[in-house]
């Protein structure tokens, strides 16, 4: 009787075991998926977020570019090329934008691309050389707080979602 009841303690001791055992292997499991995720979404956002900086860059000096070939000459085919030119950069900032759209929770963020983009796309329309370069730099200015914006958002602490680290408002 004695060497049963010492089997029967043996197995529930092996069994409880195994259990504690497979909660804590799929507990550090998931830690791991969490952790490789957040790390993998940290790298997708510098990518996009810097692709972004970069399409507004090459997109704003393509609206200078068009102003002054307009100044010039409206009807060359200067002009024209610049044209199309901006107009292929301001689809390229567009798709950035887009990807932004896909990784990003922050409205502050998202808003600040947004409003970025709106600012380059109206460069062009500037009537004289002085707005052209006031309007060059808000749009500068713009995409400055947009990087700030979206370093804190590389930067959180992954495991720390519900605290945000950038402002309530673009103005901040």
């Amino acid at each position: 009787m004695e060497g049963a009841l010492t089997a029967v303690i043996a197995v529930i001791g092996t069994l409880l075991g195994s259990v504690v055992t497979y909660q804590f292997q799929r507990r550090s499991s998931e830690h791991a998926e969490r952790a490789s995720f957040q790390q993998q979404l940290r790298s997708e956002r510098m990518t996009i977020y810097s692709g972004f900086a970069g399409s507004i860059t090459e997109f704003r000096r393509s609206e200078h570019d068009w102003w002054h070939r307009k100044d010039e000459d409206n009807n060359s085919r200067a002009c024209f090329d610049a044209r199309a030119e901006a107009y292929h950069l301001r689809g390229v900032a567009l798709h950035a934008l887009v990807r932004i759209q896909l990784v990003t929770a922050c409205e502050v963020l998202l808003d600040g691309a947004r409003h970025t983009y709106e600012l380059t796309a109206e460069i062009h329309h500037a009537p004289t050389e002085t707005d052209l370069s006031a309007r060059g730099a808000e749009s500068r200015d713009s995409l400055e707080k947009f990087i700030t914006l979206a370093s804190r958002d590389i930067q959180r602490d992954p495991t720390s979602p519900l605290s945000p680290p950038w402002p309530t408002s673009l103005h901040s």
